[in-house]
């Protein structure tokens, strides 16, 4: 176990070198402050969140790692051609740090039942009539509302209560095809029938999820006017000027300078394409430690929190990868953890607190096996 830790140790040192290391290296070729400044801030902010708060609130360390590191780049994105919007970034992702401490502490603290569930499913619909009650508004809470109607859905569901659990990802999918966001409503959709399927054991009720919700998709469009544009020919028109370790051509009207970027693109831009593939590296090993924490849980309501988890990210990331190739319209346009959105960014770090409540449950029962395993000498 210490020789374990040491290593999860060293590994956190390394890469915060490196962190520290990309950040200083536009700084010493721009000589700005404000660079040197986030070359100090960054890393050390990781840190001592992971020293300080991460103990407190017994965060899952290697998926709260790998979820900072992935917001740094989001920061590093900027900073070699816009300081200013660096340390702006730098700012959102420490703010959307409190989401994660919430979620260990709201999974802690709640204990599953209907009244409080369907409490918790009305505030997220709520969260997602938003833009249908108020059309002028342009804050989307859409990730943070998934997260909370994926708690309510989990833990009515670990209550045995099939039917509500199935109403609640139903209410989900029309909400999010009303706004229209049929990207998401997939994603939510299939997150739905699988945790239906892998923790309920039901294949019926995986199957009355993916008819239904079909059929409130086909009908849906059917009543106004299928997208002519929702999937096309593949392309990957965004990607040829990316060489392996730097653009092949800089480019004539960078991504930086677009009114709302791709962060992963203009990473891409500035790093190559060895880069884009150690970010999706380094996500797929956070969808890793999801299964891993889930099939370490005990209780149905865990297993099937973590996997929830896992699953949104995942289809997130393979809905960004697919809209990427241009097949999937409209785009969806950031990685999770790798985005300018703060409401996004928002409800992700509420996904990896639940996550890390999990993980901070399997640990309890873990000490509690040794304790007796010790009594019992």
């Amino acid at each position: 176990m210490k020789k374990s830790h040491s290593s999860r140790s060293n590994l956190i040192v390394v890469a915060l070198f490196l962190l520290a290391l990309s950040f200083l290296l536009p700084a010493l070729q721009a000589g700005n402050g404000e660079l040197y400044l986030l070359a100090a801030a960054v890393p050390g902010v990781l840190l001592l969140f992971v020293l300080i708060p991460g103990r407190i609130f017994s965060l899952d360390l290697p998926s709260v790692t790998i979820s900072l590191i992935l917001c740094s780049f989001s920061v590093l994105a900027f900073a070699a051609a816009d300081s200013g919007k660096a340390v702006h970034q730098g700012i959102i992702c420490l703010i959307s740090l409190f989401f994660l401490l919430v979620g260990p502490v709201l999974l802690r603290a709640f204990r599953p039942s209907l009244p409080a569930s369907l409490s918790l499913a009305v505030i997220a619909g709520l969260l997602l009539s938003l833009p249908l009650l108020h059309p002028a508004l342009s804050l989307s809470l859409m990730e943070s509302a998934l997260a909370l109607l994926l708690f309510s859905f989990v833990s009515v569901l670990s209550l045995r209560m099939r039917l509500p659990a199935f109403l609640i990802s139903l209410i989900g999918i029309v909400l999010l095809l009303l706004q229209k966001s049929p990207i998401f409503a997939v994603v939510w959709g299939f997150t739905c029938i699988l945790v239906f399927w892998a923790c309920s054991g039901s294949a019926l009720w995986s199957a009355l999820t993916a008819g239904t919700s079909l059929a409130l998709f086909i009908g849906f469009y059917a009543f106004t006017g299928w997208p002519s544009d929702f999937f096309r020919d593949p392309s990957l028109s965004s990607i040829p000027r990316i060489g392996l370790f730097s653009p092949v051509t800089p480019p004539e009207n960078p991504v930086s300078l677009s009114e709302n970027p791709s962060v992963f693109l203009l990473l891409g831009d500035q790093y190559g394409l060895i880069f884009l593939l150690c970010i999706l590296l380094l996500l797929l090993v956070l969808l890793f430690r999801c299964s891993f924490v889930a099939r370490c849980a005990r209780s149905f309501f865990h297993a099937s929190m973590a996997l929830g988890v896992m699953l949104l990210l995942g289809l997130r990331m393979l809905a960004f990868l697919l809209s990427l190739a241009e097949i999937l319209s409209p785009p969806v346009t950031d990685l999770p953890f790798v985005t300018v959105s703060l409401p996004d960014l928002a409800g992700q770090m509420l996904l990896l607190g639940l996550l890390s409540g999990v993980s901070a449950k399997n640990r309890e029962n873990l000490t509690e096996d040794t304790h007796l395993a010790m009594l019992a000498r």
